[in-house]
């Protein structure tokens, strides 16, 4: 299954939003509350199945040059 995002197009929106003020870098280190809620119910109905779950990660930490902010 392909994805129906490409990562550097995320990057991209994710970096303009940094410059924009809409949020900051270490904002996106933190899962948003939807996506703990997702993480939470998901837990709930996996116990036997294999781990198909992506954890939460920053897709910019570690890609950008942090002289740029």
């Amino acid at each position: 299954m392909e994805n129906p995002f490409d990562e550097s197009s995320v990057r991209l929106t994710l970096r303009n939003g940094i410059e924009k003020g809409y949020w900051t870098l270490e904002q996106l280190d933190r899962p948003s509350g939807g996506w703990s809620l997702a993480e939470r119910e998901w837990r709930s109905h996996v116990l036997n199945m294999k781990n198909t779950h992506r954890a939460h990660r920053n897709l910019l930490r570690g890609e950008l040059d942090m002289d740029m902010f």
